[in-house]
This record gives C-alpha cells, sequence and structure tokens, in this order.
C-alpha cells in the first residue's frame, strides 16, 4: 500500500496573504492616509447645520430618482438626441418641483449672510451628486469654471444661445432651469439694456466726434454684436470708437472675430481697440483715456468690496465731462441664489 498524500487545502483569494510585511506595511500606511483624507473632510462638514444637510441630501435624492425615472425612457430614444420641446418642458416641471422647495428651505436656513457655510453645502452636495449636474453642459461650465471663474465668455456664449443643452433629457432641463433663472434671464436683458446706453451716448456726441465707449471685462460683447445686426450704423467708424478690456485673450479674440465679421457682413467699418490686461491693473494704473461711456456688467460680481469700490473709482475717474459709467451687479437677495451658490458655484 502506498503512503496516503495528503490534501492539498484551498485557501480563499481573499484570505490569500498578497503581499510581505513590507507590502503590507505601505498598504496600512495608504490607508491610514486616505482615511485621514477623510476625516478631514468630513469634519469641514460640522459648520453645516444638521437640518441643512437634510435639506441638501433630499433634493439630491429627489434628482437622482427623478433621473433613474427617466432611464427607460432615455434608452429607448438611444442614438436620438433630437429635441423633443413638450418632452423637454416635462422633464423641467418635474425636476423644478424636486428642487425648488429643498432650494427655497435651504435660502431660510442658511441666509445670504454666511457665503463660507454655502460653500460646505456646495461641496456637500456636489461629493454627493456632482454627476448628475454634470449631465447638463450649462450647469457643469458654471461650476467647474475651466476659465478660472464661473462667467466666462463661452459660458455667456451659452446663456445668450439660449440652448437647452445636453445628452439627456434630464440635463436638458438642468440646463433649461438654469438659462430661464431669474440670472439667466438677467445676463440675455442686460445686453439689451446696455444698448440703450450705447445709443445715448452716441447721441450725446452730436456727431462732433465719434462716442468713446469701453467696455470691462467685455466677454464676447454681444450688445455690440446685436448691434451689429440690428443697427450697424450705431457703432460705424465716426460716430463711435469701441475699446474692449479683458484679461482673458482669448476673449477679446472671440469678441474681436464676431465683430469684425459682422461689420463686413453690414458693410460698416467698426473702430475697434482690445486691451488685454486685468482690473487689478486697471485699480492700481488706472485707465489712461477718457470716455463718454464705460461700462461693466458683470465684473463686480467677482469683486470683493474693497476691490469693487477701487474699480469703480478708477473707472468714474476715466469718465470725460458730462460721460456716464454703467456697473452691473447681481443683488445678494436675487431669487437665484440658492441655486447658484449650492449648484452652480
Amino acid at each position: 500500500m502506498s503512503p496516503s498524500t495528503p490534501a492539498s487545502t484551498a485557501v480563499h483569494p481573499r484570505l490569500a496573504p498578497a503581499m510581505g510585511p513590507a507590502g503590507c506595511r505601505d498598504d496600512r500606511e495608504r490607508v491610514a492616509s486616505a482615511l485621514g483624507l477623510y476625516q478631514q473632510s468630513q469634519s469641514g462638514f460640522a459648520i453645516l447645520p444638521e437640518s441643512a444637510r437634510h435639506l441638501v441630501l433630499e433634493m439630491g435624492d429627489r434628482m437622482h430618482g427623478l433621473r433613474g425615472a427617466l432611464g427607460p425612457v432615455e434608452r429607448a430614444r438611444a442614438g436620438d438626441r433630437g429635441t423633443d420641446r413638450a418632452s423637454e418642458s416635462l422633464v423641467t416641471s418635474a425636476l423644478l418641483e424636486a428642487v425648488d422647495p429643498c432650494l427655497d428651505a435651504l435660502s431660510r436656513e442658511i441666509g445670504y449672510a454666511a457665503p463660507s457655510i454655502w460653500r460646505v453645502a456646495s461641496r456637500y452636495f456636489h461629493e454627493r451628486f456632482g454627476a448628475l449636474v454634470d449631465l447638463s453642459p450649462v450647469a457643469a461650465r458654471c461650476f467647474h469654471k475651466p476659465l478660472g471663474y464661473a462667467g466666462d465668455f463661452e459660458m455667456m456664449n451659452m446663456v445668450y444661445r439660449d440652448e437647452s443643452l445636453g445628452g439627456t433629457l434630464f440635463g436638458q432641463s438642468l440646463s433649461r432651469i438654469v438659462l430661464d433663472s431669474d440670472a439667466g434671464r438677467a445676463v440675455r436683458n442686460r445686453a439689451h439694456y446696455l444698448i440703450g446706453k450705447i445709443g445715448a451716448a452716441v447721441a450725446r456726441s452730436g456727431g462732433d466726434r465719434p462716442a468713446r465707449i469701453l467696455s470691462v471685462a467685455a466677454g464676447p460683447a454681444m450688445e455690440l454684436q446685436l448691434i451689429l445686426r440690428d443697427d450697424p450704423e450705431l457703432l460705424a467708424a465716426g460716430r463711435a470708437a469701441i475699446t474692449l478690456l479683458d484679461q482673458d485673450a482669448s476673449a477679446l479674440e472671440h469678441a474681436r472675430g464676431q465683430i469684425r465679421a459682422l461689420a463686413a457682413q453690414a458693410g460698416v467699418e467698426v473702430t475697434l481697440t482690445c486691451v488685454n490686461t486685468s482690473i487689478r491693473t486697471v485699480i492700481m494704473a488706472g485707465l489712461s483715456d477718457s470716455y463718454d461711456l464705460v461700462y461693466s456688467a458683470g465684473l463686480f460680481d467677482y469683486l470683493k468690496d474693497r476691490a469693487a469700490r477701487a474699480a469703480g473709482a478708477r473707472l468714474a475717474g476715466a469718465l470725460a465731462p458730462g460721460g456716464s459709467a454703467v456697473i452691473g451687479n447681481f443683488d445678494v437677495a436675487n431669487p437665484t441664489r440658492s441655486l447658484m451658490e449650492l449648484i452652480l458655484d
């Protein structure tokens, strides 16, 4: 009889030693580091009232539930990304019904005097539900700020084009909510407001000389594009001399290209100067020329009080006798603020 051979014992892969002592030590250190970062992250949420956390979670859960309910519809329309206004309207209404009560309650809970708490609430929301925001190119660009700030010229173009961007009904509907918000409408409406101010400045000059007009943080200069489409003679050389100032060279290049193309299409020559500099430089050094109209539609939303006062003084100091300045700024109590603070900022 041959001696018996001991049977081999199988070890479950999850229980088998995966590495030697040195590897285990490295693994423990990585785990400890990850846990430390997690604890540090969670401790930052301590200033967020528990009731506010519940509201953030409830809103995110409602959004997630709606996104899930639309899953079968999205799969059925896969490959067909045509715009169905009726379907988009239905989903937009449902999404508003889901988020508006929570946003209103958060506004009452946090108020408008605590920007640090809003920042924490936004991080709390985006760590859990940010993937839903990314379904909307409009909301995602606001939040991720690829050029460093929310209102870059491409973001402004999205708002002015007023298109429900997104590869899903949910994403399109979130885009529509942002675009139809009071803030979105205000951005579009201010272009028409500025057109009136530009027309008044040209009229004041009386034709004796061109009205000197400066746009600070000009972005896409949509107000000038609209004039060139509807009343190009208003900006013709001899009637107006336009200066665009922006810290973003790509914004200036875009605006210059659009203005030149529209002017050529209209058969008018436009006197246009582009200045690539920052408001900080303007605050420190001032402006070398004087203007009949100086306007800044959105820059001051990003400035602290001290910088805003200094910038305003510099812009006012650049006015020619009889000139006027127009400075736009969102009110602290604007109705869209909770949406902007939690989802877009």
